[in-house]
């Protein structure tokens, strides 16, 4: 394989559709940390703009509950300051988040008022995978 046309160092953002606006901005900013940069009630109308880090998530509010339009992306993967999964779990399942779904890689997942899922990583998971490659690269 040859050299990439370009080369991708991040995410720079995410748009997802809601179907109550304040609601996922109050459980992205409340319950996730994202930073509110901008809500917007002018020419961008139902539309509220997220940071978490140095990504973008911005929130776009939909009429008639059709969140998915018959195309959705099969989840949103976020890597957290938390130690281990058994943190994240705790602290979310304290503000009534189901945090049942654990995957073999430390994680969790759990879904936003709209049900986008939602991997959250903590530095474990992240830790697991670096051994991981690092295993894979030395064999």
């Amino acid at each position: 394989m040859g050299v990439p046309t370009l080369q991708v160092n991040g995410i720079n953002h995410v748009v997802l559709h809601v179907t109550d606006l304040e609601r996922s901005r109050k459980f992205y900013t409340e319950v996730l940390g994202f930073e509110d940069r901008n809500f917007s009630t002018g020419r961008n109308r139902g539309a509220s703009f997220l940071r978490g880090g140095s990504q973008g998530l911005d929130l776009f509010e939909v009429s008639g509950g059709d969140v998915y339009g018959g195309k959705e992306m099969n989840h949103m993967a976020l890597s957290v300051e938390a130690d281990d999964v058994e943190a994240v779990s705790a602290a979310l399942e304290a503000v009534g988040i189901d945090t049942s779904e654990k995957t073999p890689r430390n994680s969790l997942f759990i879904s936003d008022p709209d049900g986008h899922r939602i991997e959250i990583l903590p530095r474990s998971a992240y830790a697991l995978a670096l051994d991981r490659d690092r295993t894979q690269v030395a064999t």
